[in-house]
């Protein structure tokens, strides 16, 4: 895993280099696909992703408030929403996990959040990930987050297919401020970390995987680019490598 210092272009591989500027906003980012099982002797199957992040600032008692997160994804894999149950974010915010079926349930990982100096301890959050309502065509991701000692926050992210560029899916989370005290700044994301789960459902008797893509070398990996975007107008762009795990191990 690597640094990445905010404002800087850094190298492309994920176990490795680090740089800095006058900048003092430091990531760590990993991000693995992991072939299904049952799946690594395919030629096409089922997979699940892991994101990983952590932001910290060490001049600061806490680093600068994330805004949004946006990810684009090499070709290749495909995200079959359309089959799954929906989440509805209204039934969400109103209910719970409890307001959406149980089979919306696409992932799930934990967070954690950094509101010093009003609260000293970094604030863990348990995150539920659900398969949302289409936007525009494009399939949606809704963030589930149950903080220790906060309102539960409901956030969107959009997934949309690029089929004239060099990527495959471009992924957009829009992050909503996280209030603490009143008069008080809000709240920064310091970590997150979550996998999709392998959802799958049967269709023509054929079983379909949440995300497929083609299964290759154990190893293998992918660049994909991204961005971390700030208050305050700071925004970090990353490339990383996209590492595929699970698959037949090659010559």
């Amino acid at each position: 895993m690597r640094k990445i210092v905010a404002t800087v272009v850094a190298g492309t591989l994920v176990l490795g280099s680090a740089a800095t500027t006058q900048a003092a906003v430091t990531e760590t980012v990993e991000f693995t696909a992991k072939v299904v099982r049952k799946d690594r002797n395919k030629s096409f199957g089922g997979l699940t992703i892991r994101t990983l992040f952590n932001i910290t600032d060490p001049s600061a008692a806490r680093p600068p408030v994330l805004t949004n997160t946006t990810l684009r994804f090499p070709k290749g894999a495909v995200v079959n929403a359309r089959y799954f149950k929906r989440c509805d974010p209204r039934r969400l915010e109103a209910r719970g996990v409890k307001g959406c079926p149980s089979a919306s349930i696409i992932g799930r990982g934990k967070a954690q959040g950094n509101a010093r100096p009003i609260v000293t301890d970094l604030i863990d959050a348990k995150i539920t990930m659900f398969n949302g309502p289409p936007r525009g065509g494009n399939p949606t991701i809704v963030i589930y987050a149950v903080p220790d000692i906060s309102s539960p926050l409901v956030i969107t992210g959009e997934l949309k297919r690029e089929r004239s560029s060099n990527y495959g899916y471009v992924l957009s989370v829009d992050i909503p401020p996280i209030p603490t005290l009143p008069g008080q700044p809000n709240a920064s994301v310091s970590f997150f970390d979550a996998t999709t789960l392998d959802k799958t459902v049967r269709r023509r008797g054929r079983t379909i995987h949440y995300i497929e893509g083609p299964i290759i070398c154990n190893g293998t990996f992918f660049l994909l680019d991204g961005s971390f975007s700030y208050e305050g107008g700071l925004t970090n762009t990353v490339y990383e490598r996209f590492t595929l795990r699970g698959g037949p191990r090659c010559p």
